[in-house]
C-alpha cells in the first residue's frame, strides 16, 4: 500500500510493529519517515523494558503460609507479623523500585516528551460520543458530556503506571494533547515544556493528566475544564 506521510503516522502509531509489506516499505521511503519509525521503536523499547519486572502475585499469601507453619509462642506471634509485613512491605517497595528504573521513564517529564514525539501529533478529525464513553468506561471513568463533544481523537496508550488514555480536543484556539495516566502523581498545575510546546500538568482523583499545547495560555486554560471532565465511575470527584 502507498501512503502520505499523516496516514504512515497515523498507521505507526496504531501498529508499529506491523509486519505490512506496504508499510514496511513506508518505513524506508524518505527521510522523515525513517525519523518517525526510529522513535516508534525507541518507544516501544521503552515500553518492553517497563514489563520486565513485576511483584509474585502469591508473595503475600506465601508470606501468610509461612507464619502459620512456624512454631511461635503467643508472646511472639505479633512479632512475627511484624518481621512479615515489614518483608512483604520491603520487597514490594524493591520490586516498585526496580520497576521505576524498568518502566523506560525517569520522570513524568521525559514520558510526556517520549510520547507526544511518538504520536502527539496525530491528525485531528471527529469522534462520536459513544466511542468517547466506551474508551473512558474501560478504564473504570466517565467523560462530562461536555468533553465527549470536543475530541477528535481518542484511543489507549501505555503511561508509566498502566493504561491511559490519549485525546486530542477541538477547542476554539485549535487542538490540544491530553494524556490521562492512572496512578501517576504530579505536581499539580507545574508547568513543562518540550519541543516547542508546553504543558500543565492536572492532579486527579486517581491519577493525572497532561494538557499539551502550543503555548501556556491555550493550556493553562482548559485546567479546570479537563480537571472536571475525566470522573471515577463511582461519581465521586
Amino acid at each position: 500500500m502507498s501512503m502520505n506521510f499523516t496516514e504512515f503516522k497515523r498507521y505507526l502509531g496504531a501498529e508499529p510493529r506491523s509486519t505490512d509489506a506496504g508499510f514496511q516499505l513506508a518505513r524506508r521511503s524518505a527521510p522523515e519517515f525513517e525519523a518517525a519509525a526510529a522513535d516508534a521503536d525507541r518507544f516501544e523499547s521503552k515500553l518492553d523494558r517497563a514489563t520486565l519486572v513485576e511483584t509474585p502475585a502469591d508473595l503475600l499469601n506465601g508470606l501468610l503460609l509461612i507464619s502459620r507453619e512456624v512454631p511461635v509462642a503467643p508472646s511472639a506471634r505479633r512479632r512475627l507479623s511484624l518481621a512479615l509485613a515489614a518483608s512483604f512491605l520491603l520487597t514490594t517497595l524493591a520490586a516498585g523500585w526496580l520497576w521505576n528504573t524498568n518502566r523506560g521513564w525517569d520522570s513524568v517529564e521525559e514520558y510526556l516528551a517520549d510520547h507526544y514525539r511518538h504520536d502527539g501529533d496525530l491528525a485531528s478529525a471527529e469522534v462520536s460520543s459513544d466511542e468517547v464513553e466506551a474508551v473512558f468506561a474501560g478504564l473504570d471513568l466517565q467523560a462530562a458530556p461536555a468533553l465527549t463533544s470536543i475530541v477528535g481523537v481518542i484511543k489507549y496508550c501505555p503511561t508509566p503506571d498502566g493504561k491511559g488514555i490519549h485525546m486530542i480536543l477541538n477547542t476554539e484556539s485549535g487542538p490540544v494533547t491530553v494524556i490521562y495516566m492512572p496512578g501517576t502523581r504530579v505536581v499539580d498545575r507545574e508547568m513543562v515544556y518540550f519541543d516547542g510546546v508546553e504543558a500543565i500538568l492536572v492532579e486527579l482523583q486517581g491519577g493525572s493528566a497532561a494538557i499539551i499545547g502550543p503555548d501556556q495560555q491555550s493550556v493553562s486554560g482548559l485546567y479546570t475544564f479537563v480537571q472536571n471532565s475525566i470522573i471515577p465511575s463511582n461519581g465521586s470527584s
